[in-house]
């Protein structure tokens, strides 16, 4: 590995996981020890996590309850925002890890946006982390990590199928 990078994956369009998703499997293909901690999500049947815990290059943790509540003071913000610390100390401590050459985290984004995680330490960890491949996702993306990025990619909707009412599908969605 020869240098830092940084990539963010943001938008309110399909395939900024996927895209982060793409990346890791070029990183696990040339023998890279990945990182991955999602935020938010709370599926973990999904494709992407039965195919990449398959590889012992690949620690794959979640953090996340599911939909945030609309309503930042709904009770149930609350479990939202415990999962979300845990998976917050997790990331910090793969950032600054040298044992990792690729970190991926994935919603930290929308969940820096929605306050459930700070995101001036997460700059700072990111600044600070040594030199490996730190790929970001979640709409919403703050300014801070955008600035941050060297590569930043903007997913736009132009037309989703559940607006024609299908559902979510393993291989597609799942």
């Amino acid at each position: 590995m020869s240098q830092k990078r940084v990539l963010l994956f943001t938008g309110n369009g399909k395939g900024k996981s996927t895209a982060a998703f793409g990346m890791l499997a070029r990183a696990v293909g040339h023998g890279m020890k990945a990182r991955v901690i999602q935020f938010v999500k709370a599926q973990e049947g999904v494709g992407e996590v039965l195919f990449f815990t398959r590889f012992e290059e690949v620690e794959w943790d979640h953090y996340g309850k599911g939909f945030l509540p609309t309503d930042p003071e709904s009770p149930m913000m609350e479990k939202h925002t415990q999962a979300a610390e845990f998976g917050f100390e997790e990331a910090l401590d793969a950032l600054e890890s040298d044992e990792f050459d690729f970190v991926l985290l994935d919603e930290v984004c929308y969940a820096a946006s929605k306050g459930i995680i700070p995101l001036q330490p997460l700059v700072e960890a990111i600044v600070d982390a040594g030199d490996k491949i730190i790929v970001l996702t979640g709409r919403n993306a703050p300014q801070e990590l955008i600035d941050l990025a060297d590569t930043v990619t903007e997913m736009k909707m132009v037309k989703h199928g559940y607006e024609q009412g299908l559902l979510s599908q393993a291989g597609v969605e799942e």
